[in-house]
């Protein structure tokens, strides 16, 4: 649109703009319906506004408030003294001589600021003075203040505009001129009459003409282009234009516009925005559901109630049909197995091959609802998929036979183990890590778990924050795992949450893994009593190496004591892996993190292992809960627990 009504406004043309909106207006007026006592007058005259108003009562205007008129509304006077109309809750605009201080005759001012508190900003304070300073522009309203702020002027000495109306629970809104909230109430004009039956002219069909070439640019990867011209049609109320924009918004990292429930029977309602919307309403953590499924016909609330349900409880797969669909199969299998990075390269190498459900179905954007692919589509990862030409618009030579084979571990994933040592946001200081040769990561459940269900599509947190089964005994040190490939031919078990291993029952779980094969463990515990930050408390760091549940190896550092037990590999001995404790008090002074980066990276080359660090910051990977980390008390032996950590001798 705005290459055809409003860009050319851009210098302050009024005449052409304010006429297209008069006779667009003047088209679509039912004389029947009745209207506001001068509607009749403006319908003949196909003309919102009046007369232009003369130099003198500008001038007048301009005596009277003290100061020059922004350029815009002075521009505005000259073509038409008021405008009647000015979206759909602004009856009448003032002309020059009822254009006057606003005032604040109902004390807006006051309550506003009684309402933002003690703690409202310098920003927030400003704001809420708009009324005492400010022009009032609306003469006619749905209780709507149209409000020229003199104080906030920008270098072609325009002046905002703020509208405000109580019955919409907001702050005031701003336009950074006068030409600005015309142009956007005759947007909110267009969109509030798009439905009216009959209502088609020059600027409809040109916007609509705009938003199938959007959708074409769109399928050929020109998402960007597409996105700014369907923003403006969605404005206008173009049909069409908010479903293909709410597929670019999510995809491009700009957040889920949640689109109204339509029938199921539509398929890109059922494959791909109705999951969507699921998903953004199992993040909003409201327990009642009914609102959001009063949204969908009555016969498919039950439907959407289960897929609701799956993606709570991560067991939600998104689906697609020919070889994009075996890609998002093989590639959701990798994103289990913590290789994020290998499951986005089957994809993005699919992207060309998929195909669209509907006419208006541009991208594949119910990956995002996914409960394990939905982390790997990252913003970055959406654009480029959104940036391939797909559908109808890729290359004929695209060869879409055939389904997608797992890529080659050709250094994809390969963070190796150094970057546990350091302490994240999403994951707590320590860690514990079991890793199993030859064994599928499926497999570790059966190997040390505690007899408990698997676990779907856990996060980090969700693993950090779950409680121990009711069922354990009060000794007992069980943890919940998030587990997938560590390499080549190993599989691992994660918690981020140490535990300390110089205790005298500390018995790990890979003993029991270990069986038929080789076990590691790793287990990093800060020191939760020490006072200063989380980089420079005292570790304890411990390694050990099982086969066939013998343990082989054990090496327990804390500070600068250092505890041997079997025989190391030999890259692997203790005076090998260089634990400098001798600096590690002051602020000053190395720490023990580098020391264990430096052991991490020693063990990860030895036996060729690597965990992705974006799996396990933020993906979602299956786990379970391990069998107890301490072995039961011998009789005769104390221990003691506490309610918050682990037990403790």
């Amino acid at each position: 649109m705005a290459g055809v009504t409003i860009g050319s406004m851009l210098r302050f043309e009024w005449q052409p703009f304010l006429t297209r909106w008069s006779q667009e207006w003047a088209d679509a007026y039912d004389a029947g319906q009745g209207g506001r006592d001068d509607d009749r007058d403006a319908w003949v005259a196909r003309w919102l506004g009046f007369g232009p108003a003369a130099e003198e009562r500008i001038v007048a205007l301009e005596q009277r408030i003290g100061r020059p008129l922004p350029p815009s509304l002075r521009s505005f006077l000259q073509v038409t003294d008021g405008w009647r109309h000015a979206g759909h809750f602004v009856y009448l605009l003032a002309g020059a001589e009822r254009i006057d201080w606003c005032g604040d005759p109902h004390g807006m001012s006051t309550d506003w600021l009684e309402q933002l508190g003690e703690d409202a900003d310098e920003e927030e304070i400003r704001e809420a003075g708009v009324w005492a300073r400010s022009l009032q522009l609306a003469l006619d309203s749905d209780m709507v203040d149209v409000l020229l702020d003199p104080e906030d002027v920008d270098e072609r000495g325009e002046w905002a505009v703020y509208t405000y109306a109580s019955w919409r629970g907001a702050p005031p809104e701003r336009y950074p001129s006068f030409r600005h909230f015309m142009e956007d109430m005759y947007q909110e004009f267009l969109s509030m009459s798009a439905d009216d039956p009959g209502f088609d002219n020059d600027t409809t069909r040109s916007l609509d003409a705009g938003v199938e070439r959007a959708r074409e640019q769109v399928l050929s990867g020109a998402y960007e282009e597409a996105a700014e011209a369907l923003t403006e049609a969605v404005a206008c109320g173009r049909p069409r234009a908010a479903q293909l924009l709410a597929q670019i918004r999510p995809l491009s990292g700009q957040g889920v516009d949640v689109e109204a429930g339509a029938s199921l029977d539509d398929p890109y309602v059922a494959g791909e925005s109705m999951p969507l919307n699921c998903a953004e309403e199992a993040r909003s953590g409201r327990s009642d559901d009914a609102w959001f499924l009063g949204r969908y016909p009555e016969e498919d609330r039950e439907t959407v109630a289960r897929v609701l349900e799956r993606i709570r409880q991560g067991t939600y797969e998104y689906e697609a049909s020919g070889p994009f669909g075996d890609a998002v199969r093989v590639a959701r299998d990798l994103a289990r197995r913590a290789r994020p990075e290998a499951a986005w390269r089957v994809l993005a190498a699919a992207v060309p091959s998929w195909q669209p459900a509907t006419d208006d179905h541009i991208a594949p954007v119910g990956l995002l609802a996914d409960s394990v692919l939905g982390p790997v589509v990252t913003p970055e990862r959406g654009r480029a998929l959104l940036a391939t030409p797909r559908g109808a618009a890729a290359t004929p030579s695209t060869d879409t036979a055939g389904s997608p084979a797992p890529p080659t571990d050709d250094g994809i994933d390969a963070d190796g183990l150094a970057w546990l040592a350091e302490t994240d946001g999403n994951m707590r200081p320590g860690f514990r890590l079991v890793l199993v040769e030859g064994v599928e990561p499926a497999d570790l459940h059966q190997r040390m778990g505690a007899g408990g269900p698997l676990l779907p599509a856990l996060r980090t947190w969700d693993a950090s924050t779950r409680h121990g089964s009711p069922d354990a005994e009060t000794w007992e040190q069980r943890v919940t795992v998030r587990v997938g490939n560590a390499g080549p031919n190993w599989s691992f078990a994660h918690a981020a949450d140490g535990t300390d291993a110089r205790q005298s029952r500390f018995r790990s779980p890979s003993l029991d893994a270990s069986h038929g094969t080789r076990a590691l463990t790793l287990v990093l515990y800060p020191d939760p009593f020490f006072h200063g930050t989380a980089d420079d408390r005292p570790h304890t760091f411990h390694f050990s190496l099982a086969q066939d549940g013998h343990l082989l190896h054990s090496l327990i550092v804390h500070d600068s004591e250092v505890t041997s037990t079997g025989e190391a590999p030999a890259a692997l001995a203790p005076d090998r892996l260089l634990f400098d404790r001798t600096n590690s008090g002051g602020p000053d002074n190395d720490t023990a993190a580098p020391d264990i980066r430096r052991a991490l990276a020693l063990i990860a080359a030895e036996f060729d292992l690597t965990l992705s660090q974006e799996a396990l910051l933020h993906g979602r990977l299956d786990g379970f809960e391990t069998v107890s980390w301490l072995r039961e008390p011998q009789p005769g032996e104390s221990w003691a627990y506490f309610t918050v950590g682990g037990p403790l001798d």
